[in-house]
């Protein structure tokens, strides 16, 4: 199992690593854009839609994956932090639990989305440019089955009690905290 753990972390590290490359390409884009417009008078066609239809959904649905592994994901600790360490541990199962089916049915239901976005080769006309949308769909499901594969490694961790070989620090970001400081 901790192998596993750390295959999946390998994969969400890359999936990350281009996420942050897409987010550098999408503001070297904007500014370009931006440059070329007050500078020479015409922007750069498409941006707007390159940027909405594919920058901002890889980056947005990318990062799921990464959020849940690191235990990041909004979370209200009002009630739970006081409990015994049995029952929190229940709750993390039941919190797992309930993340592998609501993002495996989203996964599942936007996969049928983008296929049928495939099928008809969806695009979106800027100026006399078709640009194709459709990639980008298959986005949102594979983020969304990627967050359900870290949410099943934890439930499977959690009911078996077997150590999770996940990265679930961020060590630039916990090493300034001190234990009791809210995150």
């Amino acid at each position: 199992m901790f192998r596993l753990g750390k295959i999946i972390s390998g994969v969400i590290s890359l999936l990350s690593m281009i996420g942050t490359l897409l987010l550098l390409a999408m503001v070297l884009h904007i500014t370009c854009d931006v440059a070329l417009r007050y500078l020479f008078g015409p922007p750069l066609p498409g941006t707007i839609e390159i940027i909405t239809n594919y920058h901002m959904i890889i980056i947005g649905f990318l990062s799921l994956a990464f959020t849940e592994e690191k235990n990041r994901n909004i979370s209200v600790e009002l009630v739970a932090d006081l409990l015994p360490q049995g029952i929190q541990r229940r709750l993390d199962i039941a919190a797992s639990f309930v993340a592998v089916v609501v993002f495996g049915f989203l996964a599942y239901r936007n996969w049928i989305e983008a296929a049928k976005k495939f099928e008809i080769k969806a695009f979106i006309t800027q100026g006399s440019a078709d640009i194709p949308i459709w990639p980008a769909y298959f986005v949102v499901p594979i983020g969304c089955a990627l967050v359900m594969i870290v949410a099943l490694y934890k439930l499977v961790c959690g009911v078996t009690g077997a150590t999770s070989g996940l990265n679930t620090t961020l060590e630039e970001f916990d090493e300034g905290m001190s234990p009791g400081e809210p995150r």
